[in-house]
């Protein structure tokens, strides 16, 4: 946990530079992510809902079968997590690389997107990656700790345009999916903490996001290298105890 607490050190003070109030950018932030975590969560689970997966998602299957009768007050209660709960590839760098420097195609790549509707999701990876530019441009930590970009690849966002930024999605829209999709406890952990009442049970479960955070940055400081195949080489899960 050395590298997360030196990372929330560097993040920038609440000051007023200007005309700007960075505590207002972190509220509209923070507003931001739960908004995207309450779409994502109701796009996760509508899936789930019609048994929609191809092979490749069949791990996401598994992780959300149990939420296919969430409330959508156990869903706007795990919205509240600090952390975007989406993912788009923002820990691997080889891939952004390649995907900034693919030619654009006539016609966009035909995915198989069993496990989404199309009409939702093209918009909710929009969103989600014009959020996470817009961290990475104006307060680069902070896009590291709510979208779990690897620092270099919120270089290489900061830099793409609005139409770039468009063209991945629309090229490259399988690769949505959710953050830490390999980590069944966390998932159950946050289910169970959003259909009960006790706010400190949830609270518990964001302490779990500090973990497999911290997790993603010890990743990166090991500069480990990625292997042909983008797989991640695997992490232990532990789970947060509650007191």
């Amino acid at each position: 946990m050395k590298d997360l607490n030196a990372t929330l050190e560097r993040l920038p003070p609440r000051t007023r530079t200007g005309t700007v109030d960075t505590s207002a950018n972190e509220t509209l932030l923070g507003n931001a992510v739960r908004r995207l975590n309450g779409r994502g969560l109701t796009f996760l689970t509508k899936a789930v809902q019609k048994s929609e997966w191809d092979e490749g998602q069949t791990p996401w299957k598994e992780i959300f079968s149990s939420w296919a009768c969430a409330s959508e007050r156990t869903l706007e209660r795990a919205a509240r997590c600090p952390m975007v709960l989406l993912d788009f590839n923002f820990q691997r760098v080889s891939w952004w690389s390649r995907a900034i420097n693919t030619q654009p195609r006539e016609e966009p790549r035909r995915a198989n997107l069993s496990a989404f509707e199309r009409d939702e999701a093209i918009p909710l990876a929009h969103d989600l990656l014009l959020e996470a530019w817009s961290a990475a441009r104006s307060t680069p930590p902070v896009s590291s700790l709510v979208f779990g970009m690897a620092p270099e690849v919120t270089t290489l966002i900061a830099r793409l345009s609005p139409r770039e930024l468009d063209r991945v999605v629309l090229q490259e829209i399988h690769c949505m999916g959710p953050r830490w999709g390999n980590r069944h406890m966390f998932w159950t952990e946050l289910l169970q903490a959003a259909t009960q009442l006790d706010d400190q049970i949830l609270a518990n479960v964001y302490l779990h996001c500090l973990q497999l955070l911290g997790g993603e940055l010890a990743s990166t400081r090991s500069r480990l290298q990625p292997s042909a195949d983008g797989a991640k080489e695997p992490a232990r899960e532990a789970s947060i105890q509650q007191s």
